[in-house]
């Protein structure tokens, strides 16, 4: 009788920690910034791209300053703060003859609403992307993605024809990383996969991945994967002294754009 009490006991237990893993899973993946309608970037233009009949994603251009750029990179970022946090993290990418966008997903920002749906979360992107069609050749869009971002990056340049494709820090996808933590919740809950691994296979453009060793968040296992999984398709650069905070601002980031933008 004890066994069967203990029994029950445990799985119903399991079943309440399996609803609240899916009740809370947005603030788990998603942790962003709010930002008053008022707030000033003190840099580059603000740009609304439609969304929906309601909402718009607000977005930062920034000017190369120069009178005909050699392109524009497209800079998804990860899953904490807003453009604020963007400005810093896109510095490694200016003064090197690009324009930049930086996209803030719903709920991010000054963009309203909230993210209901991994589809809706790509539709949207994709409307970023659409909008800088209007101004360049897709040969001209250089797609950056860090963390969360390479979710979103490696999604668009799966379905459209960039010139290359950056991932900074990225995942195979979120199962990957929930069997890493959470091996013991079943993968049917996520509403969020965002699977990396999967868009490479349609992926036509290059691929450089930088990732830094003592990532802590996401671990540089997932990029020796898709390394040894898809070969020459990708460059991997291995930043030996980078957390998952820094490689955004190491040099070896700063190097491979170098080396792939200017050359």
């Amino acid at each position: 009788m004890k066994m069967r009490l203990f029994i029950k006991i445990a799985a119903s237990l399991y079943l309440i920690a399996c609803i609240v893993l899916y009740i809370l899973q947005d603030s788990f993946i998603f942790n962003p910034e709010k930002l008053p309608e008022d707030y000033s970037f003190r840099m580059g233009q603000e740009l609304e791209i439609p969304l929906d009949d309601v909402y718009s994603m607000n977005t930062l251009y920034v000017d190369s300053g120069l009178e005909k750029p050699k392109g524009v990179i497209l800079y998804l970022h990860g899953n904490r703060g807003s453009i604020r946090f963007g400005i810093y993290q896109i510095r490694t990418m200016r003064d090197l003859g690009y324009d930049i966008m930086i996209p803030d997903y719903r709920s991010y920002g000054k963009t309203k609403g909230s993210i209901q749906s991994e589809e809706q979360l790509f539709n949207d992107v994709q409307k970023a992307y659409d909008h800088l069609k209007t101004r360049f050749n897709e040969n001209e869009i250089i797609l950056v993605g860090y963390s969360l971002g390479t979710g979103m990056a490696s999604y668009l340049a799966s379905h459209n024809k960039p010139k290359t494709l950056v991932l900074v820090a990225p995942f195979t996808s979120i199962t990957d990383i929930k069997n890493k933590y959470l091996w013991f919740f079943p993968d049917f809950l996520l509403k969020f996969k965002l699977p990396v691994n999967e868009f490479m296979n349609n992926i036509e453009c290059p691929v450089t991945i930088v990732h830094g060793t003592r990532d802590k968040i996401v671990d540089y296992r997932f990029s020796e994967e898709m390394k040894n999984r898809f070969g020459d398709k990708i460059t991997l650069i291995r930043a030996e002294r980078e957390s998952h905070r820094s490689i955004i601002f190491s040099s070896e980031l700063s190097i491979a754009l170098e080396q792939l933008l200017l050359s």
